[in-house]
């Protein structure tokens, strides 16, 4: 997105204080909705004793989180509201560090999970993610590379956590 689209899309939200309010609260709401099921799956899989997914559905995603969060420190890409003269929509005073979403990897890992161990949350999940992905470039704290990047990563990482606990 260049420095005139932004702007337009600033512009729409400040004057339209309603979709202004929903895009602050979808964000909200879409961050929650992942890390409020990630938990919720990890019982689900200590109810059923399944303590081979429980344990790769932790294990991996904490190692992939922790190697997104080095990668992104390591490549210290700047965010859209300091390469470009804009203000964010979404309020974020961090410098750096926006390559990949960390939001966004972290709802579609959780969707790949919950994919893999109940189709219906896992779809609502994915759709959930797109949805925040666009929130995300849309409030001015990513580029469209980063939340691309961050659901590839993610879908990934699930994939891996997966196939991981099948070898066992």
């Amino acid at each position: 997105m260049n420095l005139e689209q932004y702007n337009r899309i600033h512009d729409f939200f400040i004057r339209h204080s309603s979709a202004f309010s929903l895009l602050l609260t979808a964000n909200r709401l879409l961050t929650a909705c992942g890390f409020l099921l990630y938990p919720l799956l990890l019982l689900c899989l200590l109810t059923k004793k399944n303590i081979a997914m429980l344990i790769s559905f932790i294990a991996i995603p904490a190692l992939c989180f922790l190697a997104v969060t080095i990668f992104r420190k390591v490549v210290n890409k700047k965010r859209p509201y300091e390469k470009l003269p804009i203000q964010s929509l979404i309020k974020k005073e961090k410098k750096g560090q926006s390559f990949p979403s960390r939001h966004v990897f972290s709802i579609f890992l959780i969707a790949t999970l919950w994919f893999y161990f109940w189709k219906p949350i896992g779809i609502f999940l994915l759709i959930a993610g797109i949805f925040l992905a666009i929130v995300r470039v849309i409030g001015g704290v990513h580029f469209i590379s980063d939340v691309y990047a961050g659901a590839f990563l993610g879908i990934i990482a699930g994939w891996i956590s997966n196939y991981i606990f099948l070898l066992y």
